[in-house]
């Protein structure tokens, strides 16, 4: 059965890559492709299938195959396939899975293979119990819904961007830890709690929400949100197969009410100067249980029909913010040593980038990380601990990585190759000098474009007077977030001049996450190149305040006397800013250059886009 997926990830006309989960090893598998969803004129029936046991019932999967769209005659007016994946058999493993991949019409799902892209979609931030999910759902399903809308059409889009923050590691709901437990023992995963170096805390870890005493700031957690903190790489990895696919239901799973949760949840301190005994108290309360099966539940639902309907018809990147480890994750020269050196710091870190790794990073571009899945592999089947040495090259690898087509993509790794106080005493480069250098360098051997898409999950330009306040009062990084690219103009100064090292290039489109509201900017760089700054944040989260706040923050930054710089308006908006629930798009014109971007958005008043001119742009002043 699969568990979790299929997901498109890293394909072309040469080549094809399916990621999934299945509960077993199946005795046969096969890649099927077609032209059509009849299944009635073949293009390829073979595969490789590079299985990884994660648990006694968890197989991840890579399906593997190439492609002859650009090699042989008959395909190359090509650009759109349909596949099946036979498990022992059976299509998919189940009818009921094929109807819910299935977009539209469509008896098949599909892959748009065009050769050079033109519609984009991009994605950040994806909180589980995010609230408010029944009059704001999460707005990566509305990818599903543009999918559907432009099948058979040039309009179609060919890539997803997840720029970060695709599951959120901290910030657990009590009620969303229980239910990925008993995901867990489904699966066989081992559940390595008792291995934890916690010291004279394990007990704590009976209760589902008394882990904030484990991930303590001395040891580089800084979130404020951190009681049921994901430790292991079983609660991690089941944290992915949840945000991907809904897992869970096809065992029967459901969530807990509140009195089955009760034995394992913390208990207010009780007050008994009068001599009472008070009622017991929990810190996690009926109403908070309730609100958070609200969306939880409206959450799964969506994971497991349009979103993953989505993923199985889209070529999906992916790439970490901070919330795939910890909230902050590396926000300081301390943090990051705390993290990576305490017992406690560098298991969790360790786990989180193995999920990582095997979840996100494998199907950015397989072919280039064959060794290290080997190598992975190969430590798992070991039972190697997360603290061992063996582990070391997770903590010290760049996870970027670039794709070679038109137009090119350069996504960025600003986590884990920092520059703390190189420049000034709170002078933070999100990438090392050495990276940008070689970023350039790299894309200096492409073939000529017109237009280059860089993933940052976190601008480069953001909203000013936020970043102004960031900068301004470095003593609240941590509530503030202190971590803008333009916290060392340097480090910024540097990755547009690598940026503008593809030959010819006229635009350098820059897709964001991270921040929990969306805008768009222009700007002109010394060298030449537009750079446009499109960020879309979030999908499922909002900001405190939501659009009130923004205002506020715009209020109180005129007020200090920050004077406001550019941005993009909107058609038909008198405020460059939302808080929103949102995806965004980008379109290309047929010579490659930008003309239109959205933010396919849900607010107070349902669904709506904010649609931005790139040719006839309008600019707040």
């Amino acid at each position: 059965m699969i568990v979790c997926g299929p997901i498109l990830r890293h394909s072309n006309r040469a080549e094809l890559n399916l990621w999934l989960v299945l509960d077993q090893r199946p005795e046969s598998i096969q890649l099927n492709t077609y032209l059509d969803d009849a299944r009635a004129s073949s293009v390829t029936s073979d595969c490789d299938a590079e299985f990884i046991p994660a648990g006694d019932n968890c197989y991840i999967c890579m399906l593997s195959t190439d492609l002859p769209l650009d090699n042989a005659e008959p395909y190359h007016q090509t650009d759109e396939l349909f596949y099946e994946i036979v498990l022992d058999g059976e299509p998919f493993g189940d009818s009921q899975l094929l109807a819910t991949l299935c977009p539209g019409t469509d008896k098949l799902p599909s892959v748009y293979l065009p050769r050079e892209h033109r519609h984009f979609i991009q994605a950040s931030c994806r909180r589980p119990h995010s609230p408010g999910q029944d009059k704001k759902p999460d707005q990566l399903a509305r990818g599903a819904r543009l999918l559907a809308e432009n099948l058979r059409k040039e309009s179609r889009p060919s890539q997803l961007f997840l720029t970060g923050d695709q599951i959120y590691a901290d910030d657990v709901s009590p009620l969303l830890l229980d239910y990925l437990g008993k995901l867990q023992k489904h699966l066989g995963l081992a559940d390595d709690l008792k291995n934890l170096p916690a010291g004279k805390d394990l007990h704590r870890l009976s209760k589902l929400d008394d882990r904030h005493w484990v991930t303590r700031s001395p040891y580089g957690f800084s979130s404020s949100a951190k009681s049921s903190h994901l430790l292991t790489r079983a609660e991690y990895l089941s944290m992915y197969l949840f945000a991907f696919s809904g897992a869970g239901h096809q065992f029967g799973l459901d969530f807990a009410g509140h009195d089955e949760l009760k034995p394992r949840l913390a208990k207010q301190p009780a007050n008994t100067r009068d001599g009472r005994n008070p009622p017991v108290q929990y810190v996690y309360t009926e109403g908070q249980h309730a609100e958070d099966h609200r969306n939880l539940s409206r959450f799964a639902d969506l994971a497991r029909s349009e979103i993953r309907q989505l993923l199985a018809n889209t070529v999906t990147y992916m790439i970490f913010d901070d919330h795939e480890v910890t909230d902050d994750w590396n926000i300081s020269k301390q943090n990051a040593r705390q993290l990576s050196t305490t017992p406690i710091g560098r298991y969790v870190l360790t786990n989180a980038l193995q999920a990582y790794f095997l979840c996100q990073h494998w199907g950015n571009q397989p072919s280039q990380v064959k060794p290290e899945v080997a190598k992975l592999k190969t430590l798992l089947e070991q039972g190697t601990p997360a603290d061992h040495k063996d582990w070391d090259w997770l903590l010290e690898r760049y996870w970027g990585y670039e794709l070679e087509q038109t137009p090119p993509v350069a996504v960025l790794d600003t986590r884990t190759h920092r520059e703390f106080s190189k420049r000034g005493k709170h002078s933070l480069g999100l990438m090392s000098d050495q990276q940008i250098q070689q970023l350039g360098q790299r894309l200096s051997g492409f073939r000529q474009c017109r237009t280059l898409i860089v993933v940052s999950p976190t601008p480069t330009y953001g909203f000013s007077h936020i970043e102004y306040l960031q900068l301004k009062f470095p003593m609240l990084k941590r509530t503030l977030d202190r971590e803008p690219w333009s916290a060392d103009t340097a480090s910024l100064e540097a990755l547009k001049a690598s940026c503008c090292q593809l030959p010819d290039v006229e635009h350098v489109v820059i897709f964001s996450g991270d921040v929990h509201y969306a805008f768009a900017r222009r700007r002109q760089t010394r060298q030449g190149p537009v750079l446009w700054q499109i960020c879309s944040s979030a999908c499922n989260n909002v900001p405190m305040g939501e659009n009130i706040g923004l205002r506020a923050i715009n209020r109180i930054g005129e007020l200090l006397g920050k004077n406001q710089e550019s941005y993009l308006l909107p058609e038909d908006s008198d405020f460059f800013l939302t808080s929103d629930r949102n995806i965004g798009t980008l379109m290309l014109d047929d010579q490659g250059c930008p003309v239109q971007a959205r933010l396919l958005c849900a607010g107070e008043n349902g669904s709506d886009q904010k649609r931005y001119d790139l040719v006839n742009y309008q600019e707040t002043n």
